[in-house]
């Protein structure tokens, strides 16, 4: 689900290539994404599909600290592996063979609540300036020296300025507007975007704009939405085009082969009435493709017209090269909330695959003016059943299938398929496809080899209604969302979808048809045993690997391992709490392939909504094939208990 936030955005080194890691060569893991492509990919290949089964767990860090999501993945750089903690927002450094604790440092700025930093972003700096870990605290960029964790001396000991408007309020990093994700690093320049989250317009700047690393410049700036007199310039009515700005917080991906980012982007506020922008609102919900060198925008590609349903894009955009008809096509893999995977032509930003536009639902509130149709993917087709249907609820239990259709009932829902339109007067809509998705910011990992993609996807319809508030927009009704998407759930907060909670997908990129697809999890523990091969919700990233080896995590406390070939389940681990960061793999000093997750809670994977409120102890733990005569790590604790029970239901 979007936050209330600027997501601050981002890649590092290379991209187009299988791995897209730099001269310190396969061994280390430079970027979230694991390449500024990210694709989620990994070229290690000590652990695979013949001897994963023999995995163990050999360090665990312990953070100390409880909470419901920590989405750190690590970086490896130089020989020492970093992460951010989620409450405190610590730098921790650690030793990757050990997990011993190397250095840890605090944030420059006050930090507050609900701060969950994803990653951070790696500059090897110019000769003159020192390689440093980079980071967004506030509305400046802070540098970190890789050995120490010392502040860089050489920008301003109050961060170098680059233009962000200012989030703090009171001087706290936590509420309003703030950064979670690293930004895009390309040669000397740091390249960074905003989303402004449910708030009104007129929207504070979003757009992704550059800055020099050395001085702060601004260098440029691409406006998402079209001008007057381009394409689409007129989709957003006649008073919007000097009040709005559009950025996301999603992942930007760098093509460093073409010098092209890849940019998702967000709804427009507020994400459920659009009232005050008639038409399809062109770069919105969208795939935009920018010159990294001049912030020239190459082209856009509309995923989601006129957005009412809080169905942003937002996973990242990967460009790879794969096969079609015999031929190399350069393309770029977007997956959406939509549960639909487009991929699309690099230059022209056309997909590759037949697609079209299918009439949808349309809005009964006054002076609302929603799109007649949406784009739909024939091939691939969309990973989730479009409709849902009060006969084909729940199949969890017999009583989780009456909790779902006591709901159903009394919230006077009707059988409906996708973007069913938000109603007016506290009335609920029944949307099939929820704000998270399908698939979420984790987006897909991709094999370049294969040329496969893998999707963790989820079935979690919601419920939807608008009233009007006192912070409704002028222009709009004076409606805006005070409920939004509510999760359509048993009491439990298990969706009540009619079919499979979670799956793990492999599509075939060139050919656009789906390889195989397999329930990922299982709530058999949770449930029983008619809940065995349901699956579970997952959220985070994915990662596959040249070892033919994908590993996913679920909200049942359990990491798995699947057969890039196959689909079929090679290995399981419970851990003493769910991820919903992704994994990433590096080779240590050692020569030994390790897996490292952080286990910190499922955060909007379950449960019926982020209010809902147990906590969960969390740790870092690293996994390889064991020594011999060496005993695994025991992971499971004892830690401090803090579990706690769901929240209300019915869901409010």
């Amino acid at each position: 689900m979007k936050n209330r936030i600027m997501g601050i955005l981002a890649l590092g080194v290379l991209a187009g290539g299988a791995q897209g890691q730099s001269s310190g060569g396969a061994s280390e893991w430079k970027d979230w994404g694991g390449s500024s492509a990210r694709m989620n990919y990994s070229p290690l290949k000590q652990i695979t599909a013949t001897n994963v089964a023999g995995l163990k767990p050999v360090w665990v860090w312990d953070s100390g600290k409880f909470g419901r999501t920590w989405e750190t993945r690590p970086l490896l750089i130089d020989g020492l592996l970093y992460l951010t903690e989620s409450q405190s927002g610590d730098t921790i450094a650690l030793e990757p063979e050990t997990g011993k604790l190397v250095w840890r440092a605090k944030p420059p700025v006050t930090v507050g609540a609900g701060l969950n930093r994803r990653s951070f972003a790696y500059w090897a700096g110019d000769g003159a300036m020192k390689p440093r870990l980079v980071a967004i605290w506030g509305h400046k960029v802070f540098g970190y020296d890789l050995k120490t964790g010392q502040l860089s001396s050489d920008w301003p000991t109050t961060g170098l300025e680059i233009g962000l408007p200012n989030p703090a309020e009171g001087g706290k990093i936590g509420g309003g507007v703030q950064s979670n994700s690293p930004p895009i690093i390309y040669k000397n320049m740091i390249i960074t975007m905003g989303a402004t989250g449910f708030l009104p317009p007129p929207a504070q700047p979003a757009d992704p704009h550059a800055n020099d690393l050395r001085t702060g410049k601004l260098l440029w700036t691409a406006r998402i939405i079209p001008g007057k007199g381009e394409p689409g310039g007129d989709s957003w009515g006649p008073d919007t085009q000097n009040t709005v700005s559009m950025g996301g917080w999603g992942h930007m991906t760098l093509d460093e082969a073409t010098g092209t980012i890849y940019v998702p982007t967000d709804s427009p506020n507020p994400d459920y009435v659009g009232i005050w922008r008639p038409g399809d609102n062109a770069g919105s919900g969208s795939t935009v493709a920018i010159d990294a060198a001049t912030g020239k925008i190459k082209w856009r590609f509309q995923e989601m017209h006129h957005g009412i349903f809080d169905l942003d894009t937002n996973a990242a955009a990967a460009p790879l090269t794969v096969t079609k008809d015999g031929k190399r096509v350069k393309v770029v893999v977007q997956p959406t909330k939509q549960a639909m995977i487009w991929i699309l032509d690099a230059a022209t930003g056309k997909p590759i695959h037949p697609w079209e536009e299918r009439p949808v639902a349309q809005s009964q509130i006054p002076g609302e003016k929603s799109s007649p149709t949406q784009p739909f993917t024939i091939s691939p087709p969309p990973l989730i059943p479009a409709t849902v249907k009060r006969d084909h609820l729940s199949q969890l239990s017999e009583q989780a299938n009456a909790e779902c259709k006591a709901l159903f009932d009394e919230r006077k829902l009707e059988d409906v398929g996708p973007f069913s339109v938000p109603k007016g007067g506290g009335v609920w809509a029944f949307n099939s496809i929820g704000a998270i998705g399908g698939m979420d910011w984790g987006g897909v990992s991709i094999d370049p080899e294969r040329g496969l993609a893998f999707a963790n996807v989820d079935n979690m319809p919601t419920m939807i209604t608008v009233t009007p508030t006192s912070d409704g927009v002028k222009g709009n009704g004076g409606l805006h969302s005070n409920v939004g998407n509510v999760r359509f759930h048993d009491k439990g907060g298990r969706s009540c979808n009619g079919g499979l909670q979670g799956e793990l997908v492999a599509v075939n990129l060139g050919s656009g048809k789906i390889a195989w697809r397999v329930p990922l999890g299982s709530l058999e523990e949770e449930v029983g045993p008619g809940a065995k091969d349901m699956g579970a919700a997952s959220i985070g990233p994915t990662l596959a690997t040249r070892g033919g080896v994908v590993f996913a995590a679920a909200s049942d406390d359990h990491f798995y391992a699947h057969d890039t070939a196959t689909g079929r389940k090679l290995w399981e681990t419970k851990m003493p709490a769910s991820s919903d960061a992704g994994p990433m793999t590096y080779t240590g000093k050692d020569g030994r392939q390790y897996v490292v997750i952080a286990a910190g809670g499922p955060g909007n994977a379950h449960r019926p909504s982020p209010r809902e409120n147990a906590v969960y102890h969390q740790v870092l733990i690293a996994f390889a094939l064991p020594k011999a005569g060496e005993a695994p790590v025991d992971i499971l604790g004892p830690y401090p208990a803090r579990k706690q029970g769901p929240g209300p239901w019915p869901p409010n």
